[in-house]
């Protein structure tokens, strides 16, 4: 997977580069290894009161949906943490839907075969 990876309102240091490859790397398995899956990553510091960071996760990738998450946390780790772990949900969800329909059509099909209809 290809990693894009922007930050806004700080600098993204090798360390968090890092990091955020190295959680990243959990998503390979609904994407798979190619390089024609991309994710766009920015991370941004929120000033006012609040003081909080702002993770956003997009992931492309063939033959599946463009998916996005944003999530804000009081640590930039933290908010990376939790956008890795909401997309794991989001690329599984989708990823069983798309089993299902096959295993589904494919029921369909083998009824047709078997009854003659």
């Amino acid at each position: 997977m290809e990693y894009n990876i922007k930050g806004t309102g700080l600098e993204v240091t090798p360390e968090i580069r890092g990091y955020v490859e190295k959680r990243l790397r959990a998503l390979d398995k609904f994407t798979g290894t190619g390089v024609d899956a991309r994710a766009d990553v920015e991370v941004e510091f929120l000033k006012g009161e609040a003081k909080e960071y702002r993770a956003e996760l997009m992931v492309y990738a063939p033959g599946v949906e463009v998916q996005r998450v944003e999530v804000r946390g009081a640590a930039l780790h933290e908010a990376i943490d939790i956008a890795v772990g909401e997309m794991s949900r989001e690329l599984d969800k989708n990823k069983k839907k798309r089993q299902h329909l096959f295993r589904r059509a494919a029921g369909q099909i083998k009824n047709a075969l078997r009854f003659g209809r």
